[in-house]
């Protein structure tokens, strides 16, 4: 099973990432994975035509999709623009999606707070477990933000908050996930919350700095990025895949 995941497009109207999204889509079109998830940061400033750019670009793909609002998001312009594409669970509430994969299943958790930056699992943590409680097969559980800090400050200040509550709730579960799958960081990264793994993955539009512990800000070297991640027989391996700039 073959779950690709790409995140933080950031549209805005040079079209500079549209285009790294364009390469994006033109490769996962010949490799053909089982489903295409989008972890959020869509476009800047609600830019309505950009999110209808997007729709377009992913009307390409033969896989489902499936996204999630990130905290730089419209959730209602997300709503109406991607109404032939979502699979969110219902209006008018969070756009949450929980989808099967063959034998695996895909849950989807939308952590924006209307109107702020950051994110909070709390309120919809009663809604999740109940949820996993009744999945039998290995879950994904996606969202934007990681549930944790991550030491770069001007991140982890738009964070998603009580992420304490979400592994509280996971380890008192008799099935955990495979793994959380994140954007937001705009830059591949890996830790645990637990003992559940947690990735983030890479940007299409130019990746962070990596400002940890007051260190210089370094010129980035980091290409645009996102992630396939391989399901098998209960074990998950994630590939990052770089989108090399246009000759």
């Amino acid at each position: 099973m073959l779950i690709a995941q790409i995140s933080d497009i950031h549209a805005r109207p040079d079209l500079s990432s549209l285009r790294t999204l364009g390469r994006a889509i033109g490769w996962l079109r010949v490799f053909r994975p089982d489903a295409l998830v989008v972890t959020g940061d869509l476009v800047d400033d609600a830019w309505r035509e950009g999110y209808r750019l997007i729709a377009e670009s992913l009307h390409a793909l033969d896989c489902p999709v499936h996204l999630l609002p990130g905290n730089g998001d419209d959730v209602q312009l997300m709503r109406s623009e991607f109404a032939a594409i979502g699979t969110w669970l219902g209006a008018p509430g969070p756009l949450h999606f929980r989808v099967a994969v063959d034998d695996l299943t895909l849950f989807g958790v939308d952590v924006t707070v209307a109107g702020q930056s950051y994110g909070d699992l709390l309120p919809h943590l009663p809604w999740l477990t109940s949820a996993l409680a009744a999945v039998t097969t290995p879950v994904l559980l996606f969202m934007h933000q990681p549930p944790f800090r991550i030491g770069i400050e001007v991140l982890d200040q738009v964070g998603c908050r009580n992420g304490h509550a979400l592994l509280g709730a996971l380890e008192g579960m008799d099935r955990q996930p495979l793994a959380i799958l994140c954007g937001h960081v705009h830059r591949p990264i890996s830790g645990r919350l637990g003992s559940i793994p947690v990735r983030t993955c890479g940007s299409l539009c130019p990746p962070n700095p990596l400002l940890l512990e007051g260190r210089d800000d370094l010129p980035i070297i980091d290409a645009p990025s996102f992630l396939v991640h391989d399901v098998s027989d209960g074990r998950l391996i994630s590939h990052i895949v770089s989108i090399a700039a246009p000759a």
